[in-house]
């Protein structure tokens, strides 16, 4: 009989599911910032809030980033970025009993290695391994386990200055009626993660300021793009003078645009 697996992604920052088999509670990404050959140590809290048993599962993933394809996880692939050798976590899977905690500590070393310099990142990935459901249908099983992808960020070394770059504004109409979204993709040029807000000014043919919005603050890797999202459908119809302010580590980088609502 063939069988397919869906696996549903558990990516939230703060996870109280009331009807999760196990719960993270200390956040689903770990940061970490130092020098060649430093070592850090960090902790995953894992909950059991069930009556029974819960079996956990341990392993690591490369997250892949590029401007087309957004994130992947696949088990093993090379690229320049990867901390997955520099993780040790001794335990592979623990038996959770009902309404225990579990502490899972884990290190990462940075190689002693002067030249080494930028984000480095690898995935550690969380597998309840008790099935949550389980159906058949016309000979194809279905099952559905919770899976949490925890991020470890690793800076390394000195940081450069900011360098974004705006690839792309677009104006977009959203799926609902009379709702419109301006597209800005960032480009991130540097070797380090930036967290980037966008903030909108938006001027009649006066110069009034009638609209400043602001998006929230979103992790753009090294090398890749990201798009965000800023809802102008309160805007009348018009031609608009704007100001897209990209913000990462208190530095600014801005573009002048024309918007025409139409």
């Amino acid at each position: 009989m063939n069988k397919s697996r869906l696996i549903f992604f558990a990516f939230l920052f703060f996870t109280i599911i009331t009807k999760a088999n196990v719960i993270v509670v200390n956040g689903l990404t770990h940061k970490f910032s130092g020098v060649s050959g430093q070592t850090f140590k960090g902790e995953v809290i894992l909950i059991n809030p069930t009556s029974i048993d819960q079996r956990v599962i341990f392993s690591l993933n490369e997250a892949l980033y590029n401007c087309e394809t957004g994130r992947t996880f696949v088990e093993k692939a090379a690229h320049i970025n990867s901390s997955t050798t520099w993780f040790n976590g001794s335990v592979l899977e623990k038996v959770l009993a009902p309404k225990e905690k579990f502490i899972y500590k884990f290190s990462i070393t940075i190689p002693n290695d002067a030249l080494l310099k930028g984000s480095y990142w690898t995935t550690l990935m969380v597998d309840v391994d008790k099935p949550v459901r389980k159906e058949v249908s016309k000979g194809i099983g279905l099952s559905t386990k919770m899976r949490y992808a925890i991020r470890l960020l690793t800076d390394v070394n000195l940081m450069d200055d900011v360098a974004l770059d705006f690839k792309q504004i677009e104006l977009k109409p959203e799926s609902q009626k009379n709702k419109r979204k301006l597209t800005v993709k960032i480009f991130n040029e540097s070797l380090f993660i930036e967290n980037v807000k966008l903030s909108l000014e938006v001027y009649d043919f006066n110069g009034n300021k009638i609209l400043m919005s602001k998006t929230q603050r979103l992790s753009v890797f090294p090398n890749v793009c990201r798009d965000f999202n800023i809802d102008v459908s309160n805007l009348k119809k018009g031609d608009y003078k704007c100001i897209v302010l990209a913000d990462s580590r208190e530095e600014f980088t801005g573009v002048n645009v024309d918007l025409k609502i139409d």
